[in-house]
């Protein structure tokens, strides 16, 4: 039996070109888009935190109230989340 190989095609999506202007956030070594990060900074920056972990959770919340977090993860995002959140401050 000789098995036929499936040819890669590329195939035109349109006559646009789109770009995606998500946020995005380097999470365990890859960059991953988060929903409404300028507005999500923006609302913890006003709440004037100083702790750490006080901002870290109430980074993850709204990003979590926005989008999908999968539990494994929740410490990656959190560094990252405050990690950007201290180059915006």
């Amino acid at each position: 039996m000789v098995e036929e190989k499936k040819k890669k095609e590329c195939r035109k999506c349109g006559d646009e070109l789109v770009i995606d202007e998500t946020p995005k956030l380097k999470i365990n070594g890859r960059e991953v888009g988060i929903a409404e990060l300028d507005n999500i900074m923006n609302e913890v920056i006003a709440l004037n935190l100083s702790d750490d972990a006080e901002i870290s959770r109430e980074l993850l919340q709204r990003v979590k109230d926005r989008d999908f977090v999968p539990a494994s993860v929740e410490k990656e995002y959190s560094r990252a989340l405050l990690e950007e959140y201290k180059e915006r401050i």
